[in-house]
């Protein structure tokens, strides 16, 4: 992940250590987070944290970043989580605006779901365990 922006890095850093109040304090003040599949909208940093209090709540889980790429400001994060949910394991992709050094604007969507496509091994709930995170060069 050292190509990555520094918050970037950070954010999936946090999430795996489960360190809540570092993951809140890497979003700006007024940014934006997007939950396709809960199908929510949190603005500010204070709804933000109750976001991730809930995810993290229920799951115990692991990111892996798989590949990345960087479109006109915009970051694409193509990840596995894995852990102790229905899904798993399951692709996700992050998409991600900074702010000078925070995370400004944050959408979360499972393969698939974001734009119609199938999932990891063309299942469309993402449900295969074939999943497996792309190489960095393979990035989209």
């Amino acid at each position: 992940m050292a190509d990555l922006p520094k918050p970037i890095a950070e954010f999936f850093r946090l999430k795996n250590a489960e360190d809540n109040q570092g993951l809140a304090q890497l979003f700006s003040e007024d940014a934006t987070v997007i939950d396709a599949g809960e199908r929510k909208e949190m603005r500010g940093r204070a709804e933000i944290t109750q976001w991730i209090e809930k995810i993290n709540l229920w799951t115990a889980s692991a990111d892996l970043v798989g590949g990345w790429t960087e479109r006109d400001g915009e970051w694409v994060v193509d990840t596995v989580l894995t852990g102790n949910f229905k899904a798993s394991p399951a692709r996700f992709e992050y998409f991600i605006e900074l702010s000078s050094t925070r995370l400004q604007s944050f959408a979360l969507s499972s393969e698939g779901r974001r734009s119609g496509e199938r999932g990891c091994d063309g299942a469309k709930d993402g449900r295969s365990p074939k999943c497996e995170p792309s190489r960095p060069s393979e990035a989209r």
